[in-house]
């Protein structure tokens, strides 16, 4: 065996975030109203989600292509790997920021 091959057989598996429901995609505003800060923020997340799946799945992708033998830039597979990587960990920082921000919201006294 190879040390590419050695090397792509040993690589974690990548996580896959779930996508939210097709129902819950974007929400919709009539154009009379003004875009609250809420529905910009959902957005902006949903669309960080969706980004880091896409990015995930052409990093796995490639991967499928370098170990058959379709591709052979193993720098373009690595850099998929790598934009990947450093997309699912801000998406999970994110996540956890949000989290602990609504537990010190419902903290609070009122």
């Amino acid at each position: 065996m190879s040390a590419i091959t050695a090397m792509i057989d040993t690589t974690p598996a990548m996580a896959v975030v779930q996508p939210f429901p097709p129902d819950l995609q974007v929400l919709r505003r009539s154009p009379d109203e003004v875009e609250n800060p809420f529905s910009s923020f959902f957005n902006a997340a949903l669309n960080m989600v969706n980004d880091t799946n896409t990015m995930i799945a052409e990093a796995e992708q490639l991967q499928l292509d370098f170990a058959t033998g379709r591709l052979d830039d193993i720098l373009a597979v690595q850099m998929a790997m790598d934009r990947a990587g450093n997309a699912l960990n801000f998406t999970a920082q994110v996540t956890n920021r949000i989290i602990e921000s609504y537990r010190e919201i419902m903290r609070m006294q009122i």
